[in-house]
């Protein structure tokens, strides 16, 4: 549901599982990843030189070069799927944790407002209330049926799109949301330092 007035448009929504996760997943992809993509490349990387240390040795303890090969790849092997199985340990660990933060969040599935006006968005649940100020907000995306008020390169308000009572109503809070962000970057900083006279 929705009300939109010409300076104001307020949603009331409830965040599902599904909508949690997407929000972890859309997160995730925005996360910085060169140093995550050359942590994983140096595992695969250095399973070469290991492959190559593991033949050596068996060869010299065998005495039998295809026994020295043999091991070699087995070890290569061994290597990479070690390497697979943490990726799949990984996953298995986020999808862990969102079930903990879940669990642990006081009200996690209850109806929450939020309001959007000239001065910023506020968030209202039944326990909790926050506010920020547009300058706050680094971007807005529209992502997974999901509107982000991004907050930081890691954390976002989100905002189901199913909330709003029709797809027009979810674009006009869009363009709002657009408008107030270019006016807050758009607008002077005030300057609080004391200027020695």
């Amino acid at each position: 549901m929705s009300d939109a007035i010409v300076d104001r448009i307020a949603v009331t929504f409830s965040m599902t599982a599904d909508d949690y996760a997407r929000s972890f997943a859309v997160v995730n992809r925005h996360q910085p990843r060169r140093g995550n993509f050359i942590a994983f490349l140096a595992v695969f990387v250095a399973a070469i030189p290991v492959a190559f240390a593991f033949r050596a040795v068996g060869t010299y303890f065998s005495g039998n070069s295809a026994t020295g090969d043999l091991t070699g790849r087995t070890s290569l092997l061994a290597f990479l799927l070690g390497g697979c199985a943490m990726l799949v340990a990984a996953f298995v660990v986020r999808r862990i944790a969102l079930k903990r933060y879940l669990a642990g969040t006081p009200n996690v599935f209850e109806a929450k407002t939020a309001a959007f006006d000239a001065t910023g968005v506020t968030l209202t649940g039944k326990i909790s209330e926050a506010r920020w100020r547009w300058a706050a907000f680094s971007r807005f995306t529209y992502e997974n049926d999901l509107l982000l008020l991004w907050t930081g390169s890691s954390s976002a308000v989100t905002i189901p799109s199913r909330g709003f009572e029709s797809l027009n109503a979810c674009e006009a809070t869009v363009t709002f949301i657009r408008a107030r962000l270019t006016e807050a970057v758009s607008l002077p900083q005030k300057d609080d330092s004391v200027s020695p006279n």
